[in-house]
């Protein structure tokens, strides 16, 4: 089955329920039909076209403190 990320829809923080299981943004899920309403209305998009997100480095301040 094909992995989809989860993308938050419009806003950016919807998730979404696959066979009982809730999915948050940022999430993998195997969908079995490409045809699903999730992916059509933009919840889901295939995995291997979105960007893995690095993790956000801390700002440091003048002074050496973060």
């Amino acid at each position: 089955m094909p992995k989809y990320a989860v993308t938050g829809g419009a806003d950016g923080q919807s998730g979404v329920e696959v066979d009982g299981k809730r999915y948050e943004p940022g999430d993998t899920v195997e969908i079995a039909s490409p045809k699903d309403w999730r992916i059509a209305a933009g919840y889901l998009k295939l995995a291997s076209k979105v960007k893995p997100v690095s993790p956000v480095k801390p700002v440091r301040k003048a002074g050496g403190k973060a």
